[in-house]
């Protein structure tokens, strides 16, 4: 599998020996720029079932740092600065730091080569049109279908201005795990660009251990005229967590609408079921599945400030549990 790694970097080293090795005429100075940014709440729960649940809350904060080593190396290192989730409600107030980036990049015209700690280009594409990761993070992320980050390499290349695709390597542990074993996750996409307004992408991603993991996956997005946008994913995951006929799957819609330049409304609705195994009679993950709604308007005063007044809802689909209704008002600050 190493060898096999290392060939295919080789590979794209013998494809693009002149632009990887080749020096710039044009004299260039390395700079470098750092960044952050803030998710913040109030929330306060508005039916029987969630009225014990508000307050402040300072969900997360990023901090990095990017450097341009030349016209086609860079580097970037991004901390995620947040509470773990296997800890209980009330240790909330303690914070670790995870590194949620730290790689390399060649960007030469078409192609695009990350090694280390990257973010996954299927998670990116969501969040990006979604607009809304300080309010909830995209279907697959939210629900744990897969990992926003995680250690490996990605190859992506534009073959024209419509259409692109992507390779990826990487361990299958996620950015909060980094623990090294013989299994490797692969994941391949692309991306079909017909017009400025309608987007297509096709991934799947295979991971093998005594059961082989593999989740498919197909998004969609439309835009009229700049200002309205309606986006949806589809996932299934077959054999979630290895364990063999236990999938999971569901699909998330969302939409966006700009009043002017600093006011937007948006929705989405995500649907999560897990399917009834040989001899059950109720599907294996019935106290997790259902379905969220949410929907609100943004305020964005000035650039890198999002204000977000919205309802949030979680319908569970078991009998013997209650839904969860809040009000939230979320904030982002990107420095």
């Amino acid at each position: 599998m190493k060898k096999w790694c290392v060939g295919l970097v080789l590979g794209v080293l013998l494809l693009y020996p002149d632009s990887i090795f080749a020096q710039s005429n044009d004299e260039f100075k390395p700079y470098g720029r750092a960044f952050g940014r803030i998710f913040a709440n109030y929330h306060a729960g508005i039916n029987e079932a969630s009225s014990v649940d508000q307050g402040f809350e300072l969900v997360r904060a990023y901090l990095g740092y990017e450097h341009f080593l030349s016209n086609e190396f860079s580097a970037r290192i991004n901390l995620d600065i947040g509470s773990p989730n296997d800890l209980s409600e009330y240790s909330k107030i303690r914070r670790y730091a995870y590194f949620k980036n730290a790689y390399v990049q060649y960007k030469k015209s078409d192609l695009t080569v990350q090694f280390g700690l990257i973010s996954l280009k299927q998670f990116e594409l969501q969040e990006k049109i979604w607009e809304r990761r300080y309010l909830k993070k995209s279907f697959a992320d939210e629900f744990k279908i897969g990992s926003s980050a995680d250690l490996g390499m990605m190859v992506s290349y534009n073959f024209n201005k419509h259409l692109g695709a992507d390779f990826t390597v990487m361990n299958g542990e996620g950015y909060s795990s980094l623990q090294a074993d013989d299994k490797y996750k692969y994941g391949l996409g692309a991306t079909f660009n017909a017009s400025k307004s309608f987007l297509i992408r096709g991934y799947v991603d295979f991971i093998k251990d005594e059961v082989a993991q593999t989740t498919p996956v197909l998004f969609l997005s439309y835009t009229y005229k700049g200002n309205f946008n309606i986006a949806g994913e589809y996932n299934y995951q077959y054999n979630n967590n290895f364990k063999s006929g236990q999938d999971l799957y569901g699909y998330s819609v969302f939409s966006k609408y700009n009043l002017n330049k600093q006011i937007q409304l948006f929705a989405r609705f995500d649907k999560l079921q897990s399917n009834t195994l040989p001899g059950k009679t109720t599907p294996w993950q019935l106290s997790k599945d259902g379905s969220m709604v949410i929907g609100g308007i943004q305020y964005a005063p000035v650039k890198g400030i999002k204000i977000a007044l919205d309802y949030q809802d979680w319908y569970p689909w078991a009998a013997n549990l209650s839904n969860k209704s809040f009000i939230y008002l979320d904030l982002e600050v990107s420095l």
